[in-house]
Parts: C-alpha cells; sequence; structure tokens
C-alpha cells in the first residue's frame, strides 16, 4: 500500500523533519553513515540501498561503507563517528547505555549536534518501520 498517498499530512511532517537537517550543523556523510547502519540493524533494504548510494555521491570511501557494521575496530572510522554510530546502535537497539553514549558524545559533539544525530537516528526508525511494514520494495 501506498502510505505516502494514504497518510500524505502525517508522512509529510516526518519527511518535513527529515528535510530541516539542510539547516543542521552535522555533517552531510555522518548523517549518511548513521542513517545505513540504523537500517542495517533494522534490516531495511531499501532504506540501505537508498543510503548506501547517498554516502557514495557525499564522497564516503566504498571501504568505510563496507565497513560499516565493524565500525568500531575500523581505523576508517573517527572517534566522534565511532561515538556516533554506537549512540545509533545503542537507540536503535535500546540497550541501556543512553547516559554512558551521551556522556561520550559530548566530546565530540556540540549541543545542537547531539540533538540532530538523535532525531536523525529517531527519524531513521521511524522510516524503516514504515518502509518494512508496508513492504517497501
Amino acid at each position: 500500500m501506498d502510505y505516502t498517498k494514504i497518510s500524505k499530512d502525517t508522512i509529510g511532517h516526518l519527511y518535513a523533519g527529515y528535510k530541516s537537517f539542510d539547516a543542521s550543523p552535522l555533517a552531510a556523510d555522518l548523517k549518511a553513515l548513521i542513517e545505513l547502519r540504523v537500517s542495517q540493524i533494522n534490516g531495511c533494504a531499501y532504506c540501505c540501498n537508498l543510503h548506501r548510494n547517498e554516502a557514495v555521491k557525499l564522497g564516503v570511501n566504498q571501504d568505510k561503507i563496507e565497513s560499516l557494521s565493524e565500525f568500531t575496530a575500523s581505523s576508517l572510522f573517527s572517534d566522534a563517528e565511532k561515538e556516533a554510530l554506537k549512540w545509533a546502535e545503542s537507540l536503535t537497539r535500546l540497550d541501556g547505555n543512553k547516559k554512558v553514549q551521551n556522556t561520550e558524545l559530548s566530546k565530540y559533539f556540540g549541543e545542537r549536534e547531539i540533538v540532530d544525530i538523535t532525531i536523525c537516528i529517531s527519524l531513521m526508525n521511524a522510516f524503516n518501520r514504515l518502509a518494512i511494514s508496508m513492504r517497501d520494495e
């Protein structure tokens, strides 16, 4: 079913939130990596493909994209990227380490960036769940 047409106004609000990242201080390549990692965890093939292509267009190294699921052990990722991706995993899995992760984020990111990273993760989880449950190909 085409949920984007059936509930156009409500979906429009989600997309408006997503579009607001154009004014965010969050780096576009980091945002793409976060979205791709969340989509990998959730198993959303549509979103994985979309954000992998986005990362490539933004100039993210192919080796980095391919090693995203092992980012903690990879020297391709900066410490800041690793903390943001750990936060993405924590919120997506809701594993209970939120306060520890948030404290680590503040070493690398300002308050606005931390809020935007968290919103990015939350929106991606919402989009993944919509795409998966409505069987978006």
